[in-house]
């Protein structure tokens, strides 16, 4: 399986992922490859550090762009790959997150966005993403204070996330909703109930 976990900034997705990833190996004996967007190539860490640097002015288009080129890189270098091998992945963000930041929060073109993705990074595709859902307020006290450029351009940007990110999963079938308020195993259960939904489906 090719599983991706999304949703505002602070919202879980980091430990959820780690969770998910040792629930795989506990489950069915075989530990999946773990990567994140943008990263885990050294193009997507090089992108990364320009995406996420608070020196710099980026205008949305161009960090869709830079999204898509890290995105296209890791599923070509890594993802396909272990696919192929039968490896399951699990992945820290995806097109959800390209949605919601630089299309609806950012004001570009939903339809436009999309067909850049579909194009640009559309395999392989994930079978499972999971949006984790969490109040940008409540995901503003876990992270206790602006990290990276895009964590500090505030509250508001991060409530018209929110509304992209369960916007996204109105739009596309394998996109689930995911109650993230709560402890970190409630959770993990939530998210892995979806996962032998689609290991069963």
């Amino acid at each position: 399986m090719f599983v991706v976990l999304d949703g505002v900034d602070g919202c879980g997705k980091s430990t959820q992922a780690k969770r998910l990833v040792a629930r795989f190996e506990r489950e069915f004996g075989v530990r999946p490859l773990h990567v994140r967007e943008p990263g885990t190539t050294e193009v997507g860490e090089r992108l990364r550090a320009i995406l996420l640097d608070r020196e710099l002015v980026l205008a949305p288009r161009t960090e869709a762009l830079l999204f898509c080129a890290a995105r296209s890189q890791m599923l070509d270098e890594l993802v396909a790959p272990a696919l192929r091998e039968g490896q399951s992945v699990v992945c820290e963000r995806f097109h959800a997150a390209t949605f919601a930041y630089q299309a609806v929060a950012g004001g570009l073109d939903e339809t436009q966005v999309l067909e850049l993705l579909s194009t640009w990074a559309g395999e392989p595709r994930p079978d499972l993403e999971l949006i984790l859902d969490l109040s940008p307020e409540r995901a503003a006290e876990r992270r206790q204070g602006a990290g990276d450029r895009i964590e500090a351009k505030g509250l508001e940007f991060q409530r018209r996330v929110a509304a992209g990110m369960l916007r996204y999963a109105s739009l596309v079938e394998r996109a689930r909703r995911i109650d993230a308020d709560g402890d970190e195993a409630s959770v993990e259960e939530r998210i892995f109930a979806e996962v032998r939904r689609g290991v069963a489906g």
